[in-house]
């Protein structure tokens, strides 16, 4: 399978589910995880939203670096690794509109891009850079 085909295949198993396990970290270094909404752009960049008085809007905004688990059924699963960045001010509205109009509105929104995608979809173990995603 060569990118191409990897990111479409992806794409479609991630436009398929609404739910991921999102895993951030504490200042003390434990691990915690949530159960999120999400939702993904033709790039493959995730976008979640969440309040700010959660666990993990406050482990996001000292610590950046989120693993997320997309998937489970039949033991197919898409794993992500990077870091997590909030939307600006100026591109809420925009996310909103073309993403998130499925969600009902919250008080903060972050969005991520992936720097290491791995899936496990079909007996296959893809490793994909955004890079190389970027060039499909």
């Amino acid at each position: 399978m060569d990118n191409a085909q990897a990111k479409k295949v992806i794409l479609e198993f991630l436009r398929r589910h609404t739910l991921a396990v999102i895993a951030t970290s504490h200042a003390d270094g434990k691990p915690e995880a949530a159960v999120i909404d999400f939702s993904v752009r033709d790039n493959l960049e995730i976008v979640f939203d969440t309040f700010e008085q959660t666990r993990k809007f406050e482990n996001l905004s000292d610590r950046r670096s989120v693993a997320l688990v997309v998937g489970w059924d039949k033991n197919i699963t898409v794993q992500y690794e990077g870091d997590a960045m909030k939307v600006s001010a100026s591109d809420v509205q925009e996310y909103r509109r073309r993403i998130l109009k499925a969600f009902r509105s919250r008080e903060s929104l972050s969005r991520r891009a992936p720097c290491c995608l791995r899936s496990f979809l079909a007996g296959y173990d893809i490793p994909i850079s955004p890079k190389t995603l970027s060039n499909v």
